[in-house]
């Protein structure tokens, strides 16, 4: 095979490579679109979501076993039609429930994609360039990953939810045909071609109840008895998988496999830098939709600095690697990861967007370093282990983003409820002590105990709609001129209110006194044209005096209800401060809970590193 055959047959593996990872995350920032166009629940909506990863957890490491031991073309192949064709079914789905359905499908085709891209390629370029295959791999990986979000937040700026699943079929295409046409085939010479059909059940239904759990636990409850349930019999399978596969003849996975240091470790670093993926791709992703109000397009603008800087840093780290060895830079990204994410923790909402970006490139670098870890993992094994090897791999990626979504999402979901009791108690508090009327005041407090009540269903805040609902109907309250409240004390609208209020009690005076005069002159009139004639002029400046005191009791009202206005504003505007520092200290919370769990769990990258030696051996660093 020619160099530029061996070229075009890799850059259908990086295509397909991409494909499959990209639409773990690039459908996140469509379901408000599917929800609204489908009219249906957020959780129900979700699934369009979750049982994609779902399906990849499941069957990555199946997968990958089967290619191993039937061929990874025939795997590769068939992946790519089932992958490309209910992308183009999901492109087309009238229900919401078809569309889940084909999802589940198309993420059985990523599946069959995934694991057999790293093999494919060191069986076309030969295991002396493993360090560049898995190298161009993990970064394609790591972009995909990250530029999820970005990407689809683009896609929905121009066109469609639909073309989320619509963009993969011609990259479907052209990856299919570069494979077929300039890849041979490749298998496990040392893999049974028989089955282990226990192992495959109990590692199915392993990562079906811890994926599953994990995923679903926010919508139906931690406590709830489906997610305990399949919480325990996950671990109950994973338990009976071990059992099976040290006694069996031809396990599906060799256990043998974690003995190797390197690879566990490696293994365990791409897990831990998933988890903490989720904060960039999701959870910030919220802060500028939900807080900040910033549009999917907007949003996407921001974070795809994530993405851009990633792609940059793979292969700066590769050549680090080469230099310093892989538990350096494994290490070191670990570290910056963890510094960025407590970066993030920095902002607020008045921080410019030029910072925001400053700490989103920290955060891309670290990614970028740490996800050498993908190849730190492969490189140790054998060749002919590579698939397997892959597999695994890449199932600790879907589990560590599986777990990230359980845990930060459900982390800051509590955060921001708590955040929700503070913002009520003290925007009332704020209301309170406010010169309103009390129909003013009830409207006030009824309206922010609506928009600011716990929601234990799904991750918001509260609307940019529900807030504007909020604050208009407030506004429409306090346009009510009964009952109105005398403005502040000692202020100067306080002083024009009393002058205003002499001078209509001086003009009510004069009312008074001019209705009298006229009535008098009225009666003495009768025998006096000149009495007469001042009893009528006494008469029009009665009606004078009265149009006055009218004017000057509406300009007293006026100036009340400028003063109720001011205070209300005033009011408003310390009610929104309230908000944006306890949801800011929410979001807060949950990046400085992943900055640690990041930081902790770095020592473990100081076992990443193998030197490989002749005959596949293995020797840790």
């Amino acid at each position: 095979m020619n160099q530029t055959k061996k070229i075009l047959g890799f850059t259908g593996l990086v295509i397909a490579m991409f494909m499959g990872v990209l639409d773990g995350t690039v459908v996140n920032i469509a379901l408000p679109d599917i929800m609204n166009h489908f009219k249906a629940s957020l959780a129900d909506t979700s699934w369009v979501s979750t049982i994609y990863v779902l399906a990849l957890a499941i069957f990555t490491i199946i997968a990958a076993k089967i290619a191993d031991q039937y061929g990874r073309k025939k795997v590769m192949l068939i992946g790519l039609i089932i992958f490309g064709s209910f992308s183009a079914a999901s492109m087309f789905a009238q229900n919401l429930f078809i569309l889940s359905i084909f999802r589940f499908i198309q993420g059985i085709g990523g599946a069959m994609i995934t694991p057999v891209v790293i093999p494919m390629g060191i069986e076309v370029f030969g295991k002396a360039k493993l360090s560049l295959i898995t190298s161009i791999i993990a970064a394609v990986s790591a972009l995909s990953a990250a530029g999820g979000p970005p990407l689809g937040g683009i896609i929905l700026q121009y066109s469609s939810w639909r073309w989320i699943f619509g963009i993969n079929v011609p990259m479907a295409l052209i990856a299919f045909f570069l494979v077929l046409i300039f890849l041979h085939e490749s298998y496990d010479e040392t893999s049974s071609k028989k089955i282990d059909f226990i192992g495959t059940i109990t590692l199915t239904l392993a990562l079906f109840g811890i994926t599953f759990g994990l995923l679903k636990g926010q919508d139906y409850g931690w406590n709830s008895l489906a997610i305990m349930s399949s919480l325990t019999l996950g671990l109950i399978m994973i338990v009976l998988f071990i059992l099976v596969e040290k006694h069996s003849a031809f396990p599906m996975l060799e256990l043998d496999l974690f003995k190797i240091r390197p690879f566990t470790a490696s293994s365990l670093v791409f897990f831990i830098i998933s988890v903490a993926l989720i904060c960039p791709s999701l959870i910030f992703n919220y802060f500028l939709q939900n807080v900040l109000n910033y549009s999917a397009l907007s949003a996407a603008l921001v974070i795809i600095p994530v993405s851009l800087t990633t792609a940059v840093a793979m292969p700066l780290g590769s050549r680090l690697t080469a230099k310093i060895g892989a538990s350096a830079v494994n290490f070191a990204g670990m570290l910056i990861l963890g510094l960025s994410l407590s970066a993030l923790s920095l902002i607020q909402t008045d921080t410019a967007k030029s910072v925001m970006i400053v700490f989103l490139i920290l955060n891309g670098f670290g990614f970028g370093f740490a996800t050498q870890s993908m190849v730190s993992a492969i490189k140790p094994l054998p060749v002919y282990k590579s698939g397997v090897g892959s597999g695994i791999v890449n199932t600790a990626r879907q589990l560590g983003m599986c777990l990230g979504i359980a845990v930060l999402v459900s982390l800051l979901d509590a955060h921001i409820d708590l955040a929700k009791q503070q913002i009520r108690t003290d925007s009332i508090s704020v209301i309170n002590t406010k010169i309103l009327s009390k129909h003013v005041k009830t409207v006030a407090k009824h309206e922010i105990r609506q928009v600011f009540k716990k929601s234990s269903k799904s991750t918001t805040t509260s609307s940019k709609n529900a807030v504007k609902q909020m604050t208009a109907k407030i506004k429409q309250a306090a346009q009510n001129e009964k009952n109105l409240p005398k403005p502040r004390k000692d202020s100067n609208l306080r002083k024009l209110y009393d002058a205003s209020q002499k001078l209509n009690l001086g003009s009510q005076k004069l009312v008074t006194a001019s209705t009298s005069l006229a009535q008098g002159t009225a009666k003495l009139g009768q025998a006096n044209s000149s009495l007469l004639i001042i009893g009528q002029t006494s008469q029009h400046i009665a009606i004078g005096n009265g149009k006055i005191a009218q004017g000057q009791s509406r300009l007293t009202r006026a100036i009340a209800l400028v003063a109720q206005a001011s205070e209300l504003k005033s009011g408003l505007r310390q009610v929104k401060s309230i908000k944006n520092d306890k949801i800011t200290t929410a979001f807060r919370k949950t990046y400085l809970f992943a900055a640690a769990l990041v930081l902790l769990c770095s020592p473990i990258a100081w076992w990443s590193g193998a030197v490989v030696l002749a005959q596949d051996k293995v020797v840790s660093q």
